[in-house]
């Protein structure tokens, strides 16, 4: 014993595993290229550096000239693009809720009028804090904007009176301003992170879960008994993620019950909706953690292609940058993401309280992605049982009892 402890070198174990790395094939791309690969995405998904051209709704209560020229400063930013008119700012406020319009500008009745008899009818900016991305950037350059405008009209109106430009500005009058963050007033974390981190995680739950139920067969030298289901491959899609749609079911009741009743976190909306749209995004995980499990041959094998896939799921998924300020083709690769939708839904349920025809078309996404996948599982399921693999296999098959299949 001391004679072989004294015989095993560093050096040898050094060799030993840097050709085990090199051997492996899929854990040297995830130990040396991955970092370089997620470096690029990460480095294009924030190349716009600020947020462009967010939506803005607009009530003008005083068709004036200085209510058009507000409007106009608003628009000719890069960040804000004027592109509906409201009725009033009930109307406003709906198109924020609704998430029409990221920013709402109400310029109030007669407000010109106003300002020149002295009194300080304030512009409102209503903001959709729901996502903090949005609302951070939108309240400061709100407030850049109005200090702008304002600016320029009191020295203009000064030198309109015979002062010079030194005059007018010492004697400048500032056009009164509100702002007023929906959902999220206080910009409070709680109301916004933990949400997007509970929902990536009952996604990885449910991927990784699922993966590992066909891998578990495969290493246990048991696939091959699924051979007899060859031409219908969707009773062995009902038998193994039936189990763990249930169990995605059971967890998103757990933890948005643990998050509203423990942690405050608020919830706003109907019990209903969610779970329909929980249900939804849990199909949609179960027909992709069902390809995946295909392609994987061991139980590492599935942890190491997911692992790959949690972190820029929940980057693209518009929670820590939105979706409007990526590049085209990483915003392409984010809308075929369930965790897109399905965060999206969950912020207009619990903070905005919407009802289930706001999140329609969230759950319409999800449905495609999982019948998708599942309609790509299904055609691709019998190139896994080669005829020369499932010889040897189905001889084990007998001895374990209760694994008798019926096609």
């Amino acid at each position: 014993m001391q004679d072989s402890q004294e015989r095993l070198r560093i050096r040898d174990v050094f060799r030993e595993e840097w050709l085990s790395i090199f051997r492996d094939r899929r854990f040297m791309a995830i130990l040396l290229i991955t970092p370089i690969v997620y470096t690029i995405l990460f480095g294009f998904l924030y190349s716009h550096q600020r947020i462009t051209e967010m939506p803005v709704t607009v009530y003008d209560g005083d068709n004036s000239q200085l209510s058009r020229q507000i409007i106009q400063a608003f628009d000719s930013t890069d960040s804000f693009a004027v592109t509906r008119q409201a009725n009033n700012q009930d109307d406003v406020v709906r198109q924020v809720e609704t998430g029409e319009a990221k920013v709402g500008i109400v310029i109030p009745d007669n407000f010109t009028t106003r300002l020149k008899h002295g009194e300080n009818p304030p512009v409102l900016t209503l903001i959709d804090g729901s996502n903090m991305m949005y609302s951070n950037s939108a309240s400061r350059i709100a407030n850049q904007v109005i200090s702008s405008v304002s600016a320029g009209v009191s020295v203009n109106s000064m030198k309109q009176k015979g002062m010079n430009a030194d005059q007018a500005a010492s004697t400048l009058t500032t056009i009164p301003f509100r702002s007023r963050v929906l959902f999220n007033p206080v910009y409070d974390y709680k109301l916004f992170m933990p949400l997007g981190v509970i929902s990536a995680a009952l996604q990885q739950c449910l991927l990784l879960g699922i993966a590992l139920s066909c891998t578990r067969d495969k290493e246990a030298g048991t696939w091959g008994r699924f051979d007899a289901w060859k031409n219908t491959p969707w009773r062995l899609a009902i038998a193994k993620l039936a189990p763990y749609y249930a169990a995605g079911a059971f967890n998103v009741l757990t933890v948005f019950s643990i998050s509203a009743l423990c942690f405050d976190i608020p919830f706003r909306g109907q019990v209903l909706p969610l779970i329909l749209v929980s249900l939804v995004f849990n199909f949609a995980l179960c027909g992709l953690g069902f390809l995946f499990s295909l392609f994987s041959k061991t139980r590492v094998d599935a942890t190491q292609t997911l692992m790959l896939i949690a972190v820029p799921s929940f980057m693209l998924s518009g929670y820590t940058w939105p979706l409007e300020a990526m590049p085209g083709f990483l915003r392409g690769l984010a809308e075929i993401l369930p965790l897109t939708y399905y965060l999206d839904a969950v912020r207009n349920i619990t903070l905005k309280g919407l009802d289930i025809t706001y999140i329609f078309k969230d759950m319409i996404a999800l449905g495609v992605i999982g019948c998708v996948s599942l309609l790509v599982s299904f055609a691709i399921y019998p190139l896994f049982f080669r005829q020369h693999q499932t010889t040897g296999q189905h001889a084990d098959v007998p001895a374990q009892e209760g694994f008798t299949l019926k096609g």
